[in-house]
């Protein structure tokens, strides 16, 4: 059998899966719906050059999707190995740590505390994982 009849995009992703997406196979009778948003290029055309564009729902992909889910939690996960203390502080400033690289600012550090005391660690690893200082190079 090719590979287009037996290819199936994952829906769970594991630590075997954790790959950049520079190195996605790509079947070409196959799309993965994570890049529909993205102007994944119709693979059966040459493409050499690209427009660049940014949308909403690009944004909402980002931050929605079951695999941006699936690596909120394993962030967090990482956050609560890592982290000096056991209070939201020590795990929001180990949180920034590992997205960013950085301890949080103040005002940061102020919405964090709101984030996680409503809506969890995984809440606040998703946004560092969709923040503009980790998606785009300046």
């Amino acid at each position: 059998q090719d590979n287009v009849a037996t290819y199936v995009p994952l829906d769970r992703h594991g630590p075997e899966t954790h790959r950049r997406s520079v190195y996605h196979h790509n079947a070409r009778a196959m799309v993965a719906d994570l890049f529909t948003e993205f102007d994944q290029p119709d693979c059966t055309f040459a493409a050499p050059k690209r427009a660049s564009t940014t949308s909403p729902l690009q944004a909402l992909t980002l931050l929605n999707h079951s695999f941006t889910v699936d690596m909120a939690e394993a962030l967090a996960g990482r956050v609560e190995a890592t982290a000096t203390g056991s209070d939201w502080k020590a795990r929001a400033e180990a949180a920034f740590r590992l997205a960013l690289l950085r301890p949080p600012g103040p005002d940061e550090l102020g919405s964090a505390e709101r984030l996680v005391q409503q809506h969890g660690l995984p809440a606040l690893c998703r946004a560092l994982l969709n923040a503009n200082e980790l998606l785009y190079l300046e």
